[in-house]
């Protein structure tokens, strides 16, 4: 991952349109045991600089590949190439581990806590260390334009509180600082709860019982309304005076 990083900073001199994206992470079930998760993002300049070669394993140097049973698979994201390696684990406390323990680790702390009631995540991150001061002298705001780093958690149940820059169902995403800043990782959830349907953490099922009373009560009154109109004869004309 390090290698990756700094040469795309150092790409980004000569090719600004060069984007990687690095992303970490874990599913957190229920049980307690999960799945890790690494990715890098390219596009056509940055697989054309990193991958050039014939044989060029997009793998080389992931962390995660001397996990276990350890699986492979590219994805098509927009302009974006992902590889992606995964690894199932009966333990995702695991994640702490092997996230926080690497020479290139973007983890400086995390902190996995799974019970019956409540699953919590909690740690800091920051792409500083990862950088190194290889990169000293560069354009910062040319290193953001062209590198971007993501912390990715799905928790099981219902999401009770979080702290992340966005959520897509039940998956937090937190931007990581690549040049200066610490991120601090907070969330929690239910693993007994509804999971979520989309970011906004699902329509109120008591608001959606006020809707329709609302509306059956009103189609009601309507209805009874038209009736005594509908209903009622015309009162009798008087006849004329003689």
């Amino acid at each position: 991952m390090r290698r990756l990083i700094v040469m795309a900073s150092l790409l980004a001199l000569v090719a600004t349109a060069c984007k990687i994206e690095t992303n970490i992470g874990a599913v957190i079930n229920a049980d307690g045991s999960g799945t890790i998760v690494t990715e890098v993002g390219m596009d056509e300049e940055a697989k054309g600089f990193f991958l050039s070669e014939e044989g060029a394993d997009p793998f080389e140097g992931n962390d995660l590949a001397d996990c276990a049973g350890a699986r492979t698979s590219e994805e098509q994201r927009g302009d974006l190439t992902f590889y992606i390696i995964e690894c199932d684990v009966a333990d995702i406390t695991e994640f702490e581990n092997t996230m926080t323990s690497t020479e290139n680790t973007m983890l400086t702390s995390f902190d996995i806590t799974v019970t019956d009631t409540l699953v919590s995540v909690t740690g800091t991150a920051s792409a500083e260390d990862a950088l190194g001061s290889e990169v000293e002298g560069f354009d910062p705001a040319l290193l953001e334009d062209s590198i971007s780093a993501n912390l990715k958690i799905t928790l099981p149940g219902r999401i009770l509180n979080h702290n992340a820059d966005s959520q897509s169902g039940n998956t937090l995403t937190w931007d990581i600082p690549i040049l200066g800043g610490t991120l601090d990782v907070e969330a929690s959830s239910d693993p007994s709860g509804t999971p979520a349907s989309d970011g906004g953490g699902g329509f109120p099922i008591w608001l959606i019982a006020v809707i329709v009373v609302v509306v059956l009560g009103g189609g009601y009154y309507l209805w009874t309304q038209n009736k005594k109109k509908g209903g009622s004869a015309p009162a009798d004309t008087p006849p004329p005076a003689a």
